[in-house]
């Protein structure tokens, strides 16, 4: 199950996603962690790279984002 079978409204994606990787920095964990990763984990930083303000949160966490992916930025 992944936060996309909860809602399908942007806003409780984003918070969802939000929610997933704070838990997950500095090494956390949740109930969805395998042995061999975390696919919620995976979906929340996916989701979260779609949206300005989620790309801005992934930085502050240091993760490494490709702003030229954006809406209306050349590839």
């Amino acid at each position: 199950m992944t936060g996309t079978d909860e809602s399908d409204r942007d806003v409780d994606r984003f918070e969802s996603a939000r929610n997933t990787v704070l838990q997950h920095r500095n090494g956390g964990t949740c109930f969805h962690c395998q042995g061999g990763g975390c696919g919620q984990d995976a979906w929340a930083i996916e989701e979260l790279g779609r949206h300005p303000g989620g790309r801005k949160l992934l930085r502050q966490l240091g993760f490494p984002i490709d702003d030229s992916t954006e809406e209306g930025q050349p590839r």
